[in-house]
């Protein structure tokens, strides 16, 4: 009999049996009661503890998520930025393109626009680089001016893809020229910085402060008619042969973006 009682697997069933006939009998529950109070502080804990886990899952979980669509947002807005950019350069573009429609000309001219890529580094406003050159139809001696029939310039240097453009305010360029309202007609040239004059203007001829300096077609390298500038001031004497006056450009060279070369 001992031997039999001996046995674990016999014993755990005789326990078993001895703990379910108390239980059925209701003797358990005082035990139970007293050891419910006895742990119920510890499992408040526990429990707490197990809601503030799931919480703390639950926030770092929402946090994860947050952080994704934070990156997604990020994407999205940078997308954005990148269209409202381009639909910016466009509207600027066609703003430019819209303008340049109200060119004065006698005759239809086809246009290349073209971006500024690069200037003289001197600072002295001798020439700029554009970035259209040969294979876009760019050739030398072409003129080149800004939107509302401006002249800039004229191509001096080409090659495939880019183009040296030098401007009317270097010392070294000439531009057979014409006082619109008068029709005298004289040679613009450039100076130091961004300064023009106009010479060989006839004495005896009023010259008069305000006047429209444009290109007269002369000597065929330019076209007729492209604004150059505003007299500014008479700055010659009565006893010289001609008279000459200082030239106020139309164009702002130092915010140009794009321009147009004029297609021969």
């Amino acid at each position: 009999m001992k031997k039999f009682f001996r046995h674990p697997f016999i014993l755990s069933l005789l326990i078993i049996a001895v703990f379910i006939f108390l239980n059925s009998q209701g003797w358990l529950k005082i035990p139970q009661d007293i050891f419910f109070q006895l742990t119920a502080p510890g499992q408040k804990i526990i429990h707490q503890f197990s809601l503030k886990f799931n919480s703390l899952i639950s926030f770092l979980s929402s946090i994860n998520n947050l952080n994704q669509e934070n990156i997604k947002l990020n994407q999205e807005n940078q997308e954005l930025l990148d269209e409202i950019s381009q639909l910016k350069e466009m509207a600027q573009e066609n703003e430019f393109l819209r303008q340049q429609i109200g060119l004065a000309s006698s005759e239809p001219r086809q246009l290349i626009l073209a971006n500024i890529i690069g200037q003289d580094s001197s600072g002295l406003g001798k020439y700029f680089l554009i970035n259209k050159g040969a294979k876009d139809g760019v050739k030398e001696k072409a003129a080149v001016i800004s939107a509302g029939n401006l002249l800039l310039g004229q191509v001096i240097e080409t090659t495939n893809s880019f183009s040296k453009i030098q401007l009317i305010t270097d010392p070294n360029s000439r531009i057979n020229a014409l006082i619109q309202e008068s029709r005298i007609t004289g040679l613009v040239r450039g100076g130091r910085g961004l300064n023009l004059t106009i010479d060989l203007l006839p004495q005896g001829k009023t010259i008069e402060q305000g006047q429209t300096i444009i290109t007269s077609g002369l000597a065929g390298f330019f076209p007729p008619g492209l604004l150059i500038g505003q007299i500014e001031r008479v700055i010659s004497s009565q006893v010289q042969i001609s008279q000459t006056a200082k030239i106020k450009p139309v164009v702002d060279f130092n915010k140009l973006e794009k321009v147009f070369v004029i297609k021969e």
